[in-house]
């Protein structure tokens, strides 16, 4: 059995629905610990859990082995997004990137796996017109910490022409004065940028750029612990085995 411990929450405060509690914690969504729950694989101080029940934000919740291994058997997918393509199902003016994940682009080693995307949920979106990594979970947990406003990034800016004189500066401004962060801008060659950044929204590096009139084009490679692999061409996926 394993113990969830608290997310910075006191002692003190209402009860609340044990499910509520563990989507807190990010250990599951809502519904997928209701369906635990109802399966007897959660215990909240010792007492195995019914549908419905409370508990105090400090309570010992207690995971079975059967849970354990639900939430581990996750599926995890990376895609080298294309310009052109809209990163989730609600989003418009591109194709769907999800129609992307089949064998032919499949990118990663031996054959390609039979995977349904039933389930897989975006973390962290890409514009239609930014290119490079979007990652597709099952796993709650992940999809949490990647959907941050504050998780950072990783951004190539590549020019049509050289990069401008003192465009690490003029960027790091612009993206302050849009209320992000920029903890480096940094010269990659005579054509690159490359900048970890944070608190923007989606395509908000693109239009900075754009104000700026820079004629670029982004590639994200980065986003939080997940990295975009070397060996993905554009267009191409691959399932993420192991942390980054």
């Amino acid at each position: 059995m394993t113990d969830v411990a608290p997310a910075g929450t006191g002692g003190s405060g209402e009860p609340q629905r044990l499910s509520k509690l563990l989507a807190q914690r990010g250990i599951a969504s809502r519904s997928e610990a209701d369906r635990m729950i109802e399966r007897g694989w959660v215990s909240v101080n010792g007492r195995v859990a019914q549908s419905g029940d409370r508990a105090l934000p400090d309570a010992v919740i207690t995971l079975s082995p059967e849970a354990q291994e639900r939430l581990q058997s996750t599926v995890t997918v990376l895609l080298n997004k294309p310009r052109g393509f809209v990163s989730a199902p609600d989003e418009t003016g591109g194709a769907r990137a999800m129609s992307l994940l089949v064998g032919e682009n499949f990118g990663g080693l031996g054959q390609p796996p039979i995977m349904s995307t039933y389930g897989l949920r975006v973390a962290g979106r890409l514009a239609v017109g930014d290119s490079g990594l979007v990652v597709y979970t099952t796993d709650t947990a992940l999809a949490r910490r990647l959907a941050a406003d504050d998780v950072e990034e990783v951004w190539r800016i590549s020019f049509t022409h050289d990069v401008p004189a003192q465009a690490e500066h003029v960027l790091r401004l612009a993206i302050v004065d849009a209320g992000g962060s920029a903890t480096m801008v940094e010269r990659c060659g005579d054509s690159t940028l490359q900048v970890t950044t944070s608190r923007l929204g989606k395509g908000a590096l693109a239009e900075l750029c754009a104000a700026l009139g820079w004629q670029v084009t982004l590639l994200r490679l980065r986003r939080g612990e997940v990295a975009l692999p070397d060996s993905l061409d554009d267009g191409q996926w691959q399932l993420r085995t192991a942390p980054a």
